[in-house]
């Protein structure tokens, strides 16, 4: 199995890979993004395990992508 902040990296790498191609909102993805690489930071102070960090990637991963992007706002 892989270290767990090589997981990590990769699930956050495609998240914002998906609001960067429009295929999620972007709102989202940078909240779950965010949430992945704390796991990895908490996982380092010792506040989760390293199976809990990776479900919470699976989780945001997710949810990230239940929440399709929103059209541009109007140009004035």
């Amino acid at each position: 199995m892989p270290p767990v902040r090589d997981d990590l990296a990769a699930v956050a790498d495609r998240i914002q890979a998906m609001w960067e191609a429009g295929r999620i909102c972007s709102l989202v993805g940078r909240g779950m993004r965010a949430r992945v690489l704390r796991a990895g930071r908490l996982v380092e102070a010792g506040r989760l395990t390293p199976a809990e960090a990776r479900q919470v990637a699976r989780e945001a991963e997710g949810v990230a992508t239940s929440f399709a992007p929103l059209p541009e706002p109007p140009h004035e």
